[in-house]
């Protein structure tokens, strides 16, 4: 089919309007002159990403106010602490595209696909589908491709057995899992956030037995310890970022196991007993004991199908082990989107600059709107491609190094925004809404900003030699996208 070309001259084009396209517009509006043509592609019908396709009961784990675009303010009036739901964050969504569209004239294409991009010299070519699957071409003077974490629903597993009813967390409202009329018993696949958010949505829901299918566990940090109430805020506790760096002054890129069980003694929650993973959610005691009643059976087991035999369905476990269950149960599959898949590598960064992505075969940050925001920052300084940022394929270190996730993200984002923090102006971090030590009262957080001013170098120089030793060591690549590791990155 020939591509219907676009006419019309952009100075940027942002794929994807989530949380990391909607920072990324934020930034852009503080740079472009006032009216700058902005084109929008997204396959969703409006603004909200991956909220678009979340399951019903769906909440943030960190209090609404830190979930945003830029600095604007949440229009919603609740508890400091309140977890907004999903339809919730939707709203916000759009409140924040509205906020940005008044200083620049956008043209959003909402339910189109892109398929690939070319760049010129002087601007990007960008193919897309729209939802009819006709094609088009764009030209812009930037491109920001704003994939994120490239979040997919999750489908039912394929199960052998006809004598079990498989689903997914998207599907429950529908099945009628979330009310009293159905009280078959479910195993949840699954330990982490999606499967927590499940089991309180199901226990909440009937009185029917219910089983997880752990995996190998997931440990969250807790949420009342990191986000504390009442005078706690002012004196107390240990911060998100405070506890981060006491952990990464302990990682040297080879002892994710100590610094995991350091952090585990200390400032996290689990309804599993010795839970390994963790990617950062988080997660209350009263949300752990939730689960951990709710729950009947917990299986440190990962699950490969359901067969049927003569007594009844059974469940295959990779362990070799066999486990019997009731005729008629559910099956949630609760996995993980963020584990290892297998995607094409696409730098944050083209050569040229005019490209930036946000993704997770080259993060720099490992939380997409927090990328957004500064790597905008850095095109539109045209200091994209000079800032030596650390690169990482998160994907291969979910592979290869599954317990050393959150110890390598934080040590490469210490880095990256020492680094981008050298460079952007000073108003760059007064304005980034993401920054969760503003739960803490002004006295606080301008003494420990004063105290960490001290050790800012030192700091970066031990996260670099962090992630120097855990790439060699696991083989991982993390490096410079430019420069004598190039190679490595690709």
């Amino acid at each position: 089919m020939t591509a219907a070309a676009d006419s019309t001259n952009y100075e940027l084009c942002i794929v994807g309007a989530g949380i990391a396209g909607l920072n990324a517009a934020f930034v852009a509006g503080r740079y472009l002159p006032e009216g700058a043509r902005v084109l929008f592609l997204d396959r969703h019908e409006q603004p909200g990403g991956m909220w678009n396709d979340a399951y019903s009961y769906v909440r943030l784990h960190q209090p609404y106010s830190f979930f945003t675009a830029g600095n604007i303010p949440w229009s919603l009036t609740a508890d400091r602490g309140y977890l907004a739901r999903g339809d919730e964050v939707q709203a916000h969504f759009r409140h924040c595209f509205r906020i940005i569209s008044c200083n620049l004239d956008i043209d959003a294409r909402w339910g189109s696909e892109y398929l690939s991009h070319v760049e010129g010299p002087e601007d990007v070519m960008i193919r897309a589908h729209d939802r009819e699957g006709r094609e088009h071409t764009f030209r812009a003077a930037r491109l920001i491709h704003a994939a994120g974490f490239d979040v997919s629903v999750n489908p039912p597993l394929s199960l052998s057995s006809k004598q079990v009813r498989s689903t997914a967390p998207h599907l429950l409202a529908q099945d009628g899992l979330l009310s009293s009329d159905d009280d078959g018993p479910v195993w949840v696949i699954g330990s982490g956030k999606t499967a927590m958010d499940t089991v309180q949505a199901l226990v909440a829901g009937s009185g029917r037995s219910i089983g997880l299918v752990a995996g190998s566990g997931t440990y969250f940090f807790d949420r009342d310890k990191l986000y504390p109430t009442g005078m706690r805020r002012w004196w107390g506790r240990t911060s998100t970022s405070a506890m981060y760096a006491q952990a990464l002054r302990r990682f040297d890129g080879t002892n994710s196991e100590e610094v995991s069980r350091w952090a585990q003694s200390r400032y996290t929650t689990s309804p599993v007993r010795d839970p390994i993973h963790n990617v950062g959610a988080i997660l209350s005691r009263t949300e752990t004991d939730v689960v951990r009643n709710g729950v009947s059976r917990v299986l440190r087991d990962h699950l490969i199908d359901v067969e049927d035999t003569l007594a009844g369905p059974v469940m295959v476990l990779r362990s070799g082990a066999r486990m019997s269950i009731p005729d008629g149960s559910w099956i949630v599959n609760c996995t993980g989107f963020l584990g290892p898949r297998e995607v094409a590598h696409e730098p944050y960064a083209s050569p040229g600059g005019r490209m930036m992505s946000v993704n997770l075969t080259s993060t720099t940050t490992g939380v997409s709107g927090t990328a957004g925001y500064f790597l905008t920052h850095l095109m539109f300084l045209d200091e994209l491609t000079t800032v030596p940022l650390y690169a990482l394929n998160w994907y291969e270190l979910r592979r290869r190094a599954p317990q050393a996730v959150p110890w390598v993200r934080g040590s490469l984002l210490a880095y990256n925004l020492g680094l981008i923090l050298d460079v952007v102006p000073k108003s760059a971090l007064l304005d980034y809404g993401l920054d969760t030590e503003r739960w803490f009262p002004w006295p606080r957080r301008l003494r420990r900003r004063i105290m960490s001013r001290g050790g800012r170098e030192r700091t970066r120089q031990h996260c670099r030699r962090s992630l120097d030793n855990f790439s060699r060591a696991t083989g991982v690549p993390c490096a410079p996208l430019q420069g004598p590791a190039q190679e490595t990155i690709r």
